[in-house]
């Protein structure tokens, strides 16, 4: 089987503020024994691909902290964010080009897992599973009523896999305590595997300009007017997601339960997670240093010199050189609205 990796690192991870930022972000940050979250990924991805088969894209302007950070991977730049959809395109387009045939997985940078051998186990049972016309997803278990993540219906069982009946939006609390204690909901990551022939169908049925963008782009791949091409349908591209574009209303999608430990790392809630506690429930990371008396439950990131906090308890405190946040971690799911109002300047 041709089979390629497709490693999305495009997104923001603006609810990371001021740790993650639109020059440095979330995939960039070394928050686990050393390494970035976009280098562990591609070291899950090194024993099932080899690197002239494992795809990485990102914006055109993240150039210079990808060449410093030299991946084990084919670069691939976007002129600029086009969601997750436009992402599929280009990739597709560049593998299409190579093996017409060949299989994908999908997945993004930026995610936390703790398993790697069962990770590769998933994949590769997902990349078989993906015979034309099935897309096949990797739903992760919920272990809390969690209302940040969309959804993933499960229907009928068959030979390891699921028939997957509807992709839902992120719940409110009532529904997402529903779909935990019902066991029949997973989370959806985001990890997708199909053939090439699938994707050009779904995209030609439900997304037409960008199915258009796709052929022309596949067309211009190894020419003098690549350049030219993608620059002028990358210009028009509608924003949109892959789940939204296609994985609603996709007929034929199988969905496999991850047996590995997965995370999003997507907030400071996330990040206290998957980081050891100290004994008085303290998340601490960074290369600072933290002093805390009566401190508890708190996630404090010191990038240099000394934080000190007395008294508090459930608090976000990061400093990253002259920046510092101090928030409610019950509210850390607003920090993406606090970041927007001072772009816009509207914070007080």
């Amino acid at each position: 089987m041709d089979a390629y990796a497709v490693v999305m690192a495009g997104g923001r991870g603006e609810r990371l503020w001021p740790l993650s930022t639109p020059e440095h972000p979330k995939p960039f940050l070394r928050l686990f024994n050393g390494k970035s979250l976009l280098e562990a990924t591609l070291d899950r991805l090194a024993g099932l691909f080899p690197e002239e088969r494992t795809l990485l894209l990102l914006r055109e302007d993240l150039k210079p902290a990808v060449e410093a950070l030299e991946p084990k991977a084919r670069v691939v730049y976007e002129p600029s964010a086009r969601d997750t959809a436009g992402a599929l395109v280009l990739a597709l387009a560049h593998v299409a080009h190579e093996a017409p045939q060949a299989r994908l997985v999908l997945l993004p940078a930026d995610h936390y897992v703790n398993d790697t051998q069962l990770f590769q186990n998933d994949l590769t049972a997902a990349l078989e599973a993906a015979d034309p016309p099935h897309v096949v997803t990797l739903g992760i278990p919920p272990t809390r009523p969690e209302t940040g993540y969309g959804y993933i219906r499960l229907g009928a069982r068959e030979n390891g896999w699921h028939r997957a009946e509807a992709f839902v939006e992120k719940p409110t609390y009532a529904t997402a305590l529903h779909y935990l204690q019902s066991r029949q909901y997973l989370w959806n990551a985001g990890i997708f595997a199909f053939a090439v022939p699938t994707m050009e169908a779904l995209l030609e049925a439900h997304l037409p300009e960008h199915y258009r963008a796709y052929r022309a782009l596949r067309a211009a791949i190894g020419t003098d007017a690549y350049p030219e091409v993608l620059a002028e349908h990358w210009a028009t591209l509608p924003k949109t997601s892959i789940d939204y574009g296609i994985m609603e209303k996709a007929p034929h999608v199988r969905v496999i339960p991850a047996r590995f430990g997965w995370d999003d790392v997507g907030t400071w809630r996330a990040l206290e997670r998957t980081l050891p506690l100290d004994e008085y429930d303290n998340a601490v990371a960074g290369t600072g240093r933290h002093v805390g008396v009566e401190t508890r439950g708190c996630v404090i990131y010191a990038q240099d010199g000394l934080v000190a906090t007395l008294g508090v308890s459930g608090l976000i405190v990061a400093q990253l050189g002259k920046t510092v946040l101090v928030a409610d971690k019950e509210r850390a799911h607003e920090v993406r609205e606090l970041v927007r109002r001072l772009e816009n300047g509207q914070a007080s």
